[in-house]
């Protein structure tokens, strides 16, 4: 019932109090939100000197926590370092206007790489029991989360980089070995344009995202102009490759008629399916993190071992394209890789090329 409570006076600004400091308030480029076991978090978008970044309202935590936002406030304007990089956002809310309530309101806010050390200032011992084990998730894991989902652009999404897909044709069944040898090469060139893809996108938007001097971005531009000759020459082979393969199976009989349609409901996952499948990838990178102590993770890169893992086990260009009759066999693998991960087996650094 609390949780419901503090939802509904998240999305009410006339229940926010006035969080104005004196200087003038930023209004945000964009404004997001991410479910943290059931929580919904705000996060802002704003550029201060030019530069972008990312700030979280304090208000919401002490909500979902159960703390006074009032004596929070004090203890923060204390601190030296929190005092001095606290700042005041404009957030607008989406409810109809009525007497006596504001459309848009100020919320004091801390930059995002901040909020780790706010959030161990709540001290779990002081606060009501039935929000102990909530404190100690928000101060273990809240921070992560949010910053997973910036470096995976669900915060602020970004202009897509542009993809060329090379066309597949699609081909009767064949047990020709030249045929089979073919479509095994370019099932894997295929899966490496795709790692190849997403780890271009990674590495367009950190140079658009990180705040770096101008000799770094130059670097990470370098790298990915790199990234795109190399995916060129690859898409050019699977070119060569389709072609072959039309040659081949264009001197075969066509069997179309021989082959049952497949049921168009069962042919790819179901959202809800498919929505099992990325939350428990996050929870095995989320393994492998907390497996790792002492060393800096690359997400893109423990991200697109996994899910080509999965890939080449189910045969898929996708992960969402298996086919939805096999979801107890879907379960199952990423059930033991899971199990396999927290026994201790951490994958293999794999290469891209």
């Amino acid at each position: 019932m609390e949780d419901g409570e503090n939802r509904e006076q998240l999305d009410q600004p006339g229940l926010a109090e006035d969080e104005a400091t004196s200087e003038r308030a930023l209004v945000p480029l964009q404004v997001s939100q991410v479910d943290f076991y059931g929580d919904r978090l705000m996060a802002v978008l704003v550029e201060i000197g030019g530069e972008h970044q990312v700030l979280v309202p304090l208000r919401q935590f002490c909500q979902y926590l159960g703390v006074d936002w009032a004596s929070q406030y004090q203890r923060t304007k204390r601190d030296e370092i929190l005092a001095r990089e606290m700042m005041s956002v404009v957030i607008t809310t989406t409810l109809m206007p009525v007497r006596g309530q504001r459309q848009s309101y100020p919320a004091l806010c801390l930059p995002l790489d901040l909020l780790p050390g706010w959030l161990f200032n709540i001290n779990p011992s002081r606060v009501k029991p039935e929000y102990r084990e909530r404190v100690q998730r928000y101060r273990g894991l809240c921070y992560r989360a949010l910053w997973r989902a910036f470096q995976r652009g669900e915060l602020f999404p970004v202009e897509e980089p542009t993809i060329v897909e090379a066309s597949v044709p699609a081909v009767t069944p064949s047990y020709d070995p030249r045929v089979v040898a073919l479509s095994e090469q370019i099932e894997t060139l295929s899966a490496i344009v795709e790692l190849m893809q997403e780890h271009k996108a990674s590495l367009l938007a950190e140079a658009g995202r990180v705040a770096v001097v101008e000799a770094n971005q130059r670097e990470l531009l370098t790298r990915t102009d790199m990234i795109s000759s190399q995916l060129d020459y690859v898409v050019t082979l699977l070119e060569g490759l389709v072609g072959r393969q039309e040659t081949i199976v264009g001197r075969q009989e066509t069997t179309e008629t021989k082959v049952a349609k497949i049921d168009e409901r069962t042919a790819h996952l179901t959202p809800a399916h498919a929505k099992y499948v990325h939350e428990m990838v996050d929870r095995i990178v989320q393994e492998i993190d907390q497996r790792s102590p002492g060393s800096t993770l690359n997400y893109a890169r423990v991200y697109a071992q996994v899910y080509g893992r999965f890939k080449r086990y189910f045969r898929v260009a996708k992960y969402d394209q298996v086919a939805d009759e096999r979801f107890e066999e879907v379960k199952t693998w990423l059930q033991a890789e899971l199990r396999r991960v927290r026994s201790g087996t951490l994958p293999e650094q794999e290469s891209l090329f």
